[in-house]
């Protein structure tokens, strides 16, 4: 699988108003942990940021080139401006070499679920879960296939397919996707058994003499 790389400098400590000349000035600022690396302090290019995180998942993995160096990170953190929401700051972790890491994994629901088409209403609870794996088997997205969840029921973490080498980590309980009626179609509903019930029993055919 072809990895994104991104190129960073090294940035010195700045005051406040340093630090907001050099993102007008189309910088990002930046970090970088890991257990072989310590902590960076560094700057992204803006423009080559915003081209790539459209393509940028919490699970891609990132060749980050700075220092003549190459390291393969993964984003622990986007922080954003709440008004424009412009990227102010990114957290990077570095990945160790032959270390289980974790992860979030963003899950992909698919198919037109039989409760909606019956006049449901879909609620997608959560949209990743976190696992522990090899850098290397870490899935950039995860299907779920909802084509046959009915109204008023829901999907489970635990209803996960299992995947090779992969633990999730997640709470197994925790709700992915429900089906719920509308209160106008679950009234019709109530509407119509009240009224099945209502009706009087047809009295049995008499037989012809």
């Amino acid at each position: 699988m072809e990895h994104i790389e991104l190129a960073a400098t090294p940035r010195e400590a700045l005051s406040r108003g340093g630090m907001k000349a050099a993102r007008k000035a189309g910088k990002i600022p930046a970090s970088l942990y890991g257990t072989n690396v310590g902590q960076m302090a560094l700057f992204l290019e803006k423009s080559h940021v915003m081209s790539a995180i459209r393509h940028i998942t919490e699970s891609s993995i990132i060749n980050l080139r700075t220092g003549g160096k190459v390291y393969s990170v993964i984003i622990k953190e986007i922080q954003r401006d709440e008004i424009t929401g412009d990227i102010l700051h990114i957290d990077f972790n570095a990945i160790a070499s032959g270390h289980r890491i974790h992860a979030k994994v963003p899950l992909h629901l698919t198919g037109a679920a039989k409760g909606v088409r019956e006049g449901g209403i879909l609620e997608h609870s959560i949209h990743d879960i976190e696992v522990e794996c090899q850098p290397d088997q870490l899935p950039e997205k995860i299907d779920v296939d909802i084509t046959n969840l009915e109204a008023n029921h829901a999907l489970h973490v635990r209803d996960l397919p299992q995947i090779p080498n992969v633990r999730i980590l997640t709470n197994p309980d925790t709700v992915i996707a429900i089906i719920k009626f509308t209160r106008a179609e679950a009234e019709k509903m109530k509407e119509a058994e009240a009224q099945q019930q209502a009706q009087p029993a047809e009295a049995p055919a008499q037989e012809k003499k």
